[in-house]
This record gives C-alpha cells, sequence and structure tokens, in this order.
C-alpha cells in the first residue's frame, strides 16, 4: 500500500510539473483570435523569460503599424487592430530578443 501511494504521490506530481507550461519551459506564441474571420487582432502568448514585445503589420512586405507591449511570462495580451489595413498579404511580425515569428492572412 506504501508503493501505491508513493507512485501515485509522485506521478501526480510529475504530471503536473510537465503539463505546467512555464515549468523550465521557454516558448511564446502568437495567433489570430478570430483565424476564420477578416478581423486581424491578434494575441501574444508568453511563456518565456522575454517581457518585452516589438509588433510590426506590413500590408504587400509595406510596413504600415507597429507598437511594443510588455507581456510577463506566463500571461497573453490581444493586440487589437480595429480598422481596415487593406487587401492582399496581411503580415503580422513579431520579434522579442533575437526572436522572431510571423502569421498572415490574405484578403
Amino acid at each position: 500500500m506504501t508503493i501505491f501511494i508513493a507512485g501515485s504521490t509522485w506521478l501526480f506530481y510529475a504530471s503536473a510539473k510537465l503539463t505546467d507550461p512555464d515549468a523550465g519551459k521557454n516558448w511564446w506564441a502568437i495567433y489570430f483570435v478570430g483565424p476564420d474571420t477578416k478581423n486581424l487582432n491578434f494575441t501574444i502568448e508568453n511563456h518565456s523569460n522575454q517581457t518585452a514585445f516589438h509588433w510590426e503589420v506590413l500590408v504587400q512586405n509595406q510596413k504600415i503599424k507597429e507598437g511594443d507591449v510588455r507581456i510577463e511570462k506566463g500571461a497573453a495580451k490581444d493586440v487589437i487592430l480595429d480598422e481596415n489595413l487593406g487587401s492582399g498579404k496581411i503580415t503580422i511580425d513579431v520579434t522579442t530578443g533575437n526572436e522572431k515569428k510571423e502569421i498572415y492572412k490574405n484578403f
């Protein structure tokens, strides 16, 4: 019985640690709030040690809007782009430190 309790305790601990997105991990992601719509609002989700993010919106490879946002580890922040930014390929570039990620939509 003692082995069962010890084993169960260890498995619960290991499972909780492995499923925690911040425990010993270093990653961040960007994604559209409404991927199947014309809405360009996007989210930056941070599970890294970086906190300063810079974003740019490009229409046909021309920068039309940019900004900076601070996001603590374990948090996510929506960036609201409330205007119509044109047609064609619209790209969102986000950088932090020496990492860069990109998402885009074609209209």
